[in-house]
C-alpha cells in the first residue's frame, strides 16, 4: 500500500502541477495588432506594491483577479496590502482546484498499479541513459529522496517526485501563494470556493498513455525543470511579488518546457479544462452585484485566448485596479 500511496501523490502532484509545467513554456507575445487584453493593459507599465492584479466587471458586479506563479520561496514577504484591500468586503475567493484522489481512485490505483512500475524487476538503472540515470542519483541525494520508492517507478512518475523533493529540499513551496491568500480571506471571514474539479481519471489516463520513449522524455524534461527551479524559480518569484511581469516573462522564456507533453490530448484537456472553469466562475461571479476575489495561474491569463480574452468576448471590461 505504500508503493501505491507513493504512486498516488505522484499523479496528484502532476495534476496539481500540469499549470506549473504548462507556465515554463515562454509565453506567447501577441502580436502590435492582436487584440488580447494583455496587449490593452500592458500590465508592465503598472508601478503599483505588489503582484500584478486585474478587475473585471460587468455593470455593478466585480472580480479582482490575482495572477500567482508556482513555486514560490516560503521566505518570500510579498506585498499583501492590495490584495487584502480586495478581500474587503467580497463575497467570496474563488480559488484553483485541489486534487483529490479518494478511496475509489485509490482502488483503482492499486488495481492497476502495473501500469505505473517498471515491468519484473527491472529498475531505472536499467531504463534511463547513463546519463540520465547520474543526474537521478545526483536530484535524489540533493532532495534526500527516498530512493526505494523511485527504483522501480516508470521515468516520469520518478521526475514529478523529485521536483516535489527538490521543491521540499529548496525552501520552495507549491500552496503558496493561494494557501497564503486563503489564509488571509479566512481570516476576514470571505467565503472560499473552488473553480471547478480536479479528477483522478484525466490524470492517471495522462499517465498511463506515456510511452515507454515518453517516459524517458518527460523524466529528462522533468529533470531540467528541477534545476531551473533550483535555479530561477527564486528571482522569479520576486519579480512576480514586486509585479514586474516583463521581468517574470523573462524567467518563463529561459525555463525548460514539458515537450513531451505538449501535444498530449488528454493534459491538453486539463489545461483547457482549467481555462473553461476559471472562465465559468469569474462569469458567474459578475451575474451577481459585488466584489469578488479570484486567484488564477498566469498561465491563464498571459496568452492569448486565455481566461481574461474570453471574458473581454463575452462583454467584460478587464481594467489594472489602482
Amino acid at each position: 500500500m505504500r508503493k501505491v500511496a507513493g504512486i498516488a501523490a505522484a499523479i496528484a502532484a502532476i495534476s496539481l502541477w500540469s499549470s506549473a509545467f504548462a507556465q515554463t513554456a515562454p509565453a506567447a507575445q501577441p502580436a502590435p495588432d492582436d487584440s488580447s487584453v494583455i496587449t490593452d493593459l500592458t500590465p508592465v507599465q503598472v508601478n503599483l506594491p505588489g503582484p500584478a492584479l486585474w478587475r473585471v466587471t460587468k455593470g455593478d458586479s466585480q472580480v479582482v483577479i490575482l495572477g500567482f506563479v508556482r513555486p514560490l520561496p516560503h521566505s518570500l514577504d510579498w506585498p499583501k496590502g492590495r490584495i487584502v484591500h480586495a478581500l474587503d468586503g467580497a463575497h467570496a475567493l474563488l480559488i484553483p482546484p485541489e486534487p483529490k484522489l479518494g478511496a475509489l481512485d485509490l482502488m483503482g490505483l492499486l488495481w492497476n498499479q502495473g501500469d505505473f512500475k517498471l515491468p519484473g524487476r527491472k529498475t531505472l538503472k536499467d531504463v534511463l541513459s547513463p546519463a540520465d540515470y547520474a543526474t537521478y542519483e545526483r536530484l535524489a541525494s540533493t532532495a534526500k529522496s527516498k530512493r526505494a520508492d523511485l527504483d522501480h517507478l516508470k521515468p516520469a512518475l520518478v521526475g514529478i517526485t523529485l521536483i516535489s523533493d527538490m521543491r521540499k529540499a529548496g525552501g520552495l513551496s507549491s500552496e503558496k501563494p493561494v494557501s497564503t491568500v486563503s489564509k488571509l480571506a479566512k481570516q476576514m471571514q470571505v467565503t472560499i470556493r473552488e473553480m471547478g474539479r480536479i479528477r483522478a481519471a484525466p490524470v492517471i489516463r495522462v499517465v498511463r498513455g506515456l510511452t515507454d520513449a515518453q517516459h524517458i522524455a518527460c523524466f529528462h524534461d522533468e529533470a531540467m525543470v528541477a534545476d531551473w527551479e533550483a535555479r530561477d524559480a527564486a528571482p522569479a518569484a520576486a519579480a512576480w511579488g514586486k509585479g514586474d511581469v516583463a521581468a517574470l516573462r523573462v524567467f518563463r522564456s529561459r525555463a525548460l518546457t514539458l515537450s513531451c507533453l505538449e501535444e498530449n490530448p488528454n493534459m491538453k484537456a486539463l489545461k483547457e479544462q482549467g481555462t473553461v472553469d476559471a472562465v465559468n466562475a469569474i462569469n458567474d461571479a459578475l451575474s451577481r452585484p459585488g466584489k469578488t476575489v479570484a486567484l488564477i495561474d498566469l498561465q491563464y491569463l498571459d496568452q492569448r485566448n486565455g481566461v481574461l480574452d474570453r471574458l473581454k468576448t463575452k462583454g467584460a471590461e478587464i481594467t489594472v485596479p489602482n
